[in-house]
């Protein structure tokens, strides 16, 4: 496999139909082009890194690192890469064919002196990314769906809040550039419902409620406060991780679990003492 490097939004915009149809014999589906412009055609932190992988004249792998920012408590930046679209033709699957196109990624971000790695890697690749690479996790998570026993009967007191994150954790950075470009695929919404509850979301074509981010100051009220969220918005459900029920003080063992999907965050550092990041949602290109 011969293995070329993509480091413009006009060169990925030249293979974008050969990444399509790979991405459709790998995963049995085409990518969403609103979500994948958002990455690659119109991304306010530059452009992204693509490896790619060919036989012949034929793409069979792909692996792109695209650029983002988190900014911390003192207001200092660190310029990461979020790994992506890791795909093998299944003819063409094995561990040298990975190792390359991720190695290849790897050497391009240290080159642009990113800070570090961060990515969501599925059962397939999560061993292989850990072993080879030495990635790290930082969260492992089931997901949840969540109703109300009764829907609320108060209208709730709903607030906006400024920006897309709800701590001063390092995170998403607070200002209209990123809450417009990362809004582009779906609006996302940040609200604090009855002056307790502090919540990132988004409403899916499926009128499910997915959380991206939580924060409460009464957790014996939560299962409230999200019930008349529910009816502020007529959503039909929450989505949520484990982690974030535990956040909001509700018990995942009483929620219905989303298939048997595993959400897992995981990062290579790059430099020494990279930041410690605030778990969201927000910072995965599923979501």
């Amino acid at each position: 496999m011969r293995v070329t490097l993509v480091h413009s939004a006009r060169e990925a915009e030249a293979v974008f139909g050969a990444v399509e149809q790979l991405f459709q014999s790998t995963f049995g589906y085409s990518p969403n082009k609103t979500a994948w412009s958002r990455f690659y055609f119109v991304n306010p932190y530059g452009d992204a890194i693509a490896a790619l992988g060919w036989s012949g004249d034929r793409l069979v792998g792909h692996h792109a690192l695209v650029p983002h920012v988190v900014t911390d408590a003192q207001g200092k930046t660190y310029r990461y890469y979020l790994a992506m679209s890791l795909m093998l033709h299944p003819e063409h699957r094995s561990f040298p064919a990975f190792h390359r196109l991720v190695a290849t990624t790897t050497d391009a971000a240290r080159r642009a002196e990113a800070s570090f790695i961060l990515g969501f890697p599925n059962s397939n690749s999560y061993a292989l990314f850990q072993r080879a690479f030495g990635w790290k996790t930082l969260i492992e998570t089931e997901l949840y769906n969540w109703r109300p026993h009764a829907p609320a009967s108060l209208a709730p007191d709903i607030e906006t809040l400024p920006c897309l994150r709800l701590t001063d954790e390092a995170g998403p950075p607070c200002d209209a550039v990123y809450r417009q470009w990362r809004s582009l695929a779906c609006p996302y919404n940040a609200e604090q419902v009855n002056r307790r509850l502090a919540v990132i979301y988004k409403i899916e074509r499926d009128n499910t409620l997915t959380l991206l981010d939580a924060l409460t100051d009464d957790p014996a009220r939560s299962a409230d406060d999200l019930g008349a969220l529910l009816t502020h918005t007529g959503a039909y459900r929450v989505r949520m991780t484990g982690v974030h029920a535990r956040m909001m003080g509700l018990d995942p063992a009483m929620m219905e679990r989303h298939t048997d999907y595993r959400l897992r965050m995981c990062y290579a550092p790059l430099m020494e003492h990279p930041p410690s990041i605030r778990f969201s949602l927000l910072l995965s290109d599923v979501f």
